[in-house]
């Protein structure tokens, strides 16, 4: 899986109701878009994340990466810095 890795402590601006994916499989096309996966107790849960600007995704953020990657301002910023 492509943007993935694995910790056992949750990231301090992580408030797991509003960021936890329904599923560690919801990844993006985006080449900025992260899934990090966070052991709580003996469970496993998915965030995602946005390393253009180092922030940790809400839900639907999420939902809006995947679905519009393509049009995302801060991708096509991130990209133009890279040319």
């Amino acid at each position: 899986m492509r943007g993935c890795c694995v910790s056992s402590s949750k990231p301090r601006e992580v408030y797991l109701p509003v960021h936890t994916l329904s599923s560690c499989n919801e990844i993006s096309e985006c080449n900025y878009y992260e899934v990090v996966r966070l052991e709580k107790g003996h469970e496993v849960v998915c965030i995602a994340k946005c390393n253009v600007t180092g922030k940790y995704l809400t839900r639907s953020a999420a939902k809006k990466c995947i679905a519009y990657w393509q049009s995302c301002p801060l991708k096509l910023y991130a990209d133009s810095q890279l040319a």
